[in-house]
């Protein structure tokens, strides 16, 4: 039973069933030019220059074009593992492991931008991300973010055991959505998604599900409730001119597809 505390201001409070009933309007696309790039840790960033490199360089050239507006979100790696393993031993909550995994994507993202601040490239905690994204977007061709969802201590706990349910790939593709982005890249190390040990240029949702992915299998479930980001694109950033292909909406990689 819904209970309500009386006071004389609760007419013009959301404690007024009548406010806070759900309206039937279409949600606005705050960024629709956005271009949301993640870029995988341990897939990519764990590797170093031999695979970084490359990579950078052709943010470096797209950046240079101007032609594409990019949120460049970076993933953990494998030291988030260890963060997680002595935040386990000391008996951490799954929120404070969530914070703590948090940071070692954001290094990564700090590394990203640094690659590229010669280009006026730089990086953008969570909160300015929220709040200050489009302006300097208006400045920059790309920013560069932390890719892990920012719900912090706020961590939904899981079914079992004590490690976040959400992580970067979650987070990149929640970002892309709140913000209505064009495009929702995931810079993995393989081909694109393998169904039956071959990759295949489009796929399902439903195909898909219960199946090893190269992305988070969470973010499937969330696309299908999704009010923007309807599909995602999965490409091998080991290999140059991938990302330029996807972002000109070129066939590479494998694009998932809400059922």
């Amino acid at each position: 039973m819904l209970k309500d505390v009386p006071s004389a201001l609760m007419r013009q409070t959301l404690l007024d069933r009548e406010l806070v009933r759900p309206i039937d309007r279409p949600v606005i696309r705050m960024l629709p030019w956005l271009n949301v790039v993640a870029l995988g840790g341990r897939s990519i960033i764990d590797r170093g220059a031999e695979a970084l490199g490359p990579l950078v360089e052709e943010l470096r050239t797209l950046v240079t074009a101007g032609e594409h507006k990019m949120l460049i979100l970076t993933g953990p790696g494998v030291r988030a593992r260890h963060v997680l393993g002595v935040g386990l031993d000391l008996g951490l909550p799954t929120g404070a492991l969530a914070a703590l995994a948090s940071t070692e994507a954001e290094q990564n993202g700090h590394l990203v931008a640094a690659l590229l601040a010669e280009h006026g490239v730089s990086y953008l905690p969570h909160s300015m991300v929220a709040r200050q994204l489009a302006v300097h977007l208006a400045a920059s061709p790309a920013v560069v973010s932390n890719g892990y969802p920012p719900y912090g201590l706020y961590e939904f706990p899981p079914q079992l055991g004590k490690i976040p349910p959400h992580q970067a790939d979650v987070g990149a593709f929640l970002l892309a959505d709140a913000f209505g982005a064009a495009r929702t890249i995931f810079v993995k190390d393989v081909d694109g998604v393998l169904v039956d040990g071959r990759p295949v240029d489009r796929a399902s949702t439903a195909e898909l599900a219960g199946r090893e992915l190269p992305i988070d299998p969470l973010v499937l479930p969330l696309m299908s409730r999704a009010k923007h980001v309807k599909r995602v694109q999965v490409i091998n950033g080991r290999k140059p001119g991938n990302l330029t292909k996807a972002l000109n909406d070129e066939p590479v990689g494998t694009v998932v597809e809400a059922s």
